[in-house]
């Protein structure tokens, strides 16, 4: 099972699910926010990692359409030394794995569930950002066309 929720960072330092947002944020061009991820109870990602939520999306959309093609796709946080990876294990398998000091979160799920679960979320996300953002439209239309470009056989 896969849940991915994404947030946006408010000016007194919480976070508030995208769906839920009714303002824009403040500096359309450093969007603060978190996306949690957990996968079959491990949670990879969280509110602690919190970044430029946007970027790391459109990061994330890359991830998905590069792994159309290799074997492994990774990604840094926008703004931190915080590596995501996705690496085919076979078997229609892939690791998920997140790394930054000394810590690491991993866990295998099945590929097909996890892009399509990522093509999902990316696409509530993105979404409603052209909402709250219009003037970020054309970027979040190019990220979500490559998160939409891995289509599963």
């Amino acid at each position: 099972m896969i849940e991915i929720t994404s947030y946006l960072r408010t000016k007194s330092g919480g976070f508030t699910p995208v769906p839920d947002t009714t303002s824009a944020p403040s500096d359309p061009s450093y969007v603060e926010g978190a996306i949690e991820l957990t996968i079959n109870g491990v949670r990879i990602l969280d509110q602690e990692l919190w970044d430029y939520v946007d970027e790391l999306w459109s990061y994330i959309s890359d991830m998905v359409l590069s792994l159309k093609h290799e074997d492994e796709a990774a990604t840094y946080f926008p703004d931190q030394p915080i590596r995501l990876s996705f690496k085919r294990l076979g078997g229609g398998l892939v690791l998920v794995s997140l790394t930054y000091d000394d810590i690491k979160r991993a866990t295998s799920v099945d590929e097909r569930e996890l892009v399509e679960a990522l093509q999902r979320a990316g696409t509530k996300f993105f979404t409603r950002m052209k909402e709250l953002l219009p003037g970020n439209a054309q970027g979040y239309d190019d990220a979500l066309a490559r998160l939409m470009g891995h289509v599963n056989p």
